[in-house]
């Protein structure tokens, strides 16, 4: 069963609903996270923010794990005996260039599909999803500074996702006219909201809409 939860952000502010249920999902009443940064984090600023956030939610078994500067093919292996994998947000490009030059993205696809569950932020959501073009569409793109041609993702799901949307109508228009030119199901998500995919089931958070150009629809729990 596909277990994925899908973050704009991590706010300390979000909705307590959202926050509940992340913590639902856990089978261990004590769980383990291995956290993966977009690129490494050698202060751990981010990594302390996602780290407290966790703790906030009664999980404390967070462990960090680098793909890029820091990378020990030794020691990462480890990460799939955790309960959830978690993927940072940044530099969606730069991201995945590092899941495909460590040759990630099997294993990650594998484990989610031996149980292990994925949660992504802003960068680390849009890789579950069949491809990352997204994350070079509007006035807010990521810039592709690797010069990254394939842009194919994990593919855990059939609809693509767009982090920090602003709330406003214009945003939604420019992604109905991105979902008409390629064909596919987007859901915005404002920070501070989330779906969590559990199964067949998919479960919206905060102030989410479903864009597919022909109808949409919102929740906001």
């Amino acid at each position: 069963m596909t277990t994925l939860v899908l973050l704009s952000d991590l706010v300390f502010e979000s909705n307590d609903k959202l926050n509940q249920k992340i913590r639902s999902v856990f089978n261990s009443e004590q769980p383990s996270i291995g956290y993966i940064p977009s690129c490494s984090d050698p202060g751990r600023r981010y990594f302390e923010h996602t780290r407290r956030y966790y703790n906030q939610i009664g999980i404390d078994n967070i462990h960090y794990y680098d793909l890029d500067l820091e990378y020990d093919e030794s020691t990462f292996g480890s990460i799939f005996e955790c309960d959830a994998i978690h993927l940072s947000g940044g530099n969606t490009f730069y991201f995945l260039s590092l899941l495909q030059k460590r040759n990630m993205l099997g294993l990650l696809h594998s484990y989610v599909k031996r149980g292990g569950m994925l949660i992504g932020v802003s960068a680390g959501s849009i890789l579950t999803t069949p491809n990352i073009e997204i994350a070079g569409y509007g006035e807010d793109a990521d810039e592709n500074n690797v010069d990254l041609k394939d842009m194919i993702a994990l593919g855990l799901v059939d609809f693509e996702f767009a982090p920090h949307w602003d709330g406003s109508e214009d945003a939604l228009q420019s992604l109905r006219e991105y979902t008409r030119i390629n064909r596919t199901t987007v859901y915005a998500c404002q920070d501070g909201g989330g779906l969590v995919m559990n199964g067949e089931s998919v479960e919206l958070y905060g102030n989410v809409v479903l864009v597919d150009n022909r109808e949409s629809g919102s929740v906001d729990e």
